[in-house]
């Protein structure tokens, strides 16, 4: 018997983690195109942002292995092979199979979160951010708030989608303001647009306990968000 934080439609078990490869090789190429245009610009934001992207590759990484593990016997008799006693033994009444599949998710989530709360920062239209101490001093209590939430997530799922959710509502609204001051520019409403998207992924999963299938649409949101935003980078870095 396996460990799994949330359930999901059977169907939909390993098409979910395609979606989820798929917004990985995403994460990198924006991370990339952002690291390119950094090092053109010297903008600290640029930078930032691709920090903010590799984070959330390796959350897609951690989830893919992780969710893998839920799905396939192969994979879990692999990882029973590899990783014994690690995985799939009790001892003293500990279940390591669990506490391996709970440190999965919670690297998965506090990985994302601070993605997400870096891309927050980023947003923001304040000069010199990230750099004086009460900004510093404010990312520490935020890094602090987000372990605290993680661990919380790891029993109740929702509070991770729910945090994720409320992040990225207010990215979009910076970033609604910054369409608004760039004269309704198309490439800043893209922008907005795929946080939006970002944001109702999150926030339909949130309903996984009235029904799965929220699940899959959660997916389906973050896919595009995630493609949109890599269709504005690749505008950005052709010009």
């Amino acid at each position: 018997m396996t460990f799994s934080l949330f359930a999901t439609p059977t169907w939909f078990n390993g098409i979910d983690l395609i979606f989820d490869t798929i917004s990985l090789i995403v994460a990198f190429l924006i991370a990339g195109y952002s690291w390119k245009i950094y090092r053109l610009s010297k903008e600290n934001k640029f930078g930032y942002f691709s920090f903010a992207f590799i984070l959330i590759g390796l959350a897609f990484l951690t989830k893919i292995v992780t969710q893998g593990l839920v799905y396939f016997e192969n994979w879990r008799n692999t990882a029973m092979t590899v990783l014994i006693p690690i995985v799939g033994r009790t001892t003293a009444g500990v279940n390591y199979s669990e506490l391996f599949f709970r440190s999965g998710y919670f690297i998965f989530m506090i990985t994302m979160l601070g993605a997400w709360l870096l891309l927050f920062f980023v947003s923001q239209k304040r000069s010199g951010r990230l750099h004086r101490y009460y900004d510093v001093s404010q990312i520490a209590l935020f890094v602090y708030l987000l372990l605290l939430v993680t661990t919380v997530a790891n029993l109740r799922y929702a509070v991770f989608y729910l945090t994720s959710s409320v992040i990225l509502g207010m990215t979009v609204l910076n970033y609604y303001k910054n369409y608004l001051d760039t004269d309704k520019h198309s490439r800043s409403f893209l922008v907005m647009a795929a946080f939006f998207a970002l944001t109702l992924g999150n926030l339909f999963s949130v309903f996984l306990f009235l029904n799965p299938f929220w699940y899959v649409v959660g997916e389906i949101f973050l896919l595009v968000g995630f493609l949109i935003l890599l269709y504005t980078y690749r505008s950005i870095t052709r010009n």
